[in-house]
């Protein structure tokens, strides 16, 4: 073997090595934090005429229960036109305009980064929810900063109404350094982030309140902390 492959080999090798440690810092780095949920189910209200309880997402799926108007009843989550929901020991699904979701918060305690995540835990509760320009109401209808104002209002926090005022709010912070909870702003236009790159907002009217996967999708003016 000569001394000119050798060295080709040597130099590989400690570039492997420089390649296995930045792989393996990266991987410790972005290793998940345990998710603070604000609860495993959260409360809804049947908010029409008499509903009926279906097995699976269609109206011709069997019926497992009829739910009078104000009833209250557990929601697990929205998919499409349906929420998943239970009531009285039976879970099943009904049309998600027939419910309504209870907007009383859990109160917030521990450090700003676990308050930050049960903020963000609370805003996923309306996913599905209607988009409506100047709307502040998470289940009838909010725009991106009434959506905002809205969630944090649920918690005691009363922020500006627009969202290039909601650039001034609470505490700045750098894009890096951004928790669950944080307000994310654009021009025009703002969210919160719920961790793991994604944000939570009132996107238009064709596909409202809904999560998107990547915060930084346009550029970032602004992201502001909120919880104290």
């Amino acid at each position: 073997m000569s001394e000119d492959t050798m060295k080709a080999i040597a130099k590989r090798t400690a570039m492997f090595a420089v390649a296995c440690l930045m792989i393996t810092g990266t991987a410790a780095a972005s290793l998940p934090e345990k998710e603070v949920q604000a609860a495993s189910g959260y409360t809804g209200y049947i908010k029409s005429a008499t509903t009926s309880l279906k097995r699976s997402k269609s109206k011709k799926s069997k019926t497992l229960a009829r739910i009078k108007k104000g009833k209250k009843v557990t929601v697990y989550y929205t998919s499409g036109s349906w929420r998943k929901i239970s009531y009285k020991g039976k879970k099943g699904f009904v049309p998600k305009k027939r419910v309504k979701i209870s907007t009383k918060a859990p109160k917030l305690k521990g450090s700003k980064k676990t308050k930050g995540k049960t903020v963000a835990s609370f805003a996923k509760r309306f996913v599905g929810n209607p988009y409506r320009w100047g709307g502040t109401n998470l289940n009838t209808g909010a725009d991106c900063s009434g959506f905002t104002k809205a969630v944090y209002r649920s918690f005691g926090y009363n922020i500006p109404r627009t969202s290039s005022s909601q650039r001034r709010a609470g505490k700045k912070v750098s894009y890096k350094k951004k928790q669950p909870g944080d307000l994310i702003c654009y021009s025009g236009h703002v969210a919160i982030y719920i961790g793991g790159g994604k944000i939570v907002h009132a996107s238009s009217r064709k596909t409202g309140i809904k999560i998107s996967p990547k915060a930084n999708y346009r550029k970032v003016v602004s992201v502001r902390r909120i919880v104290r």
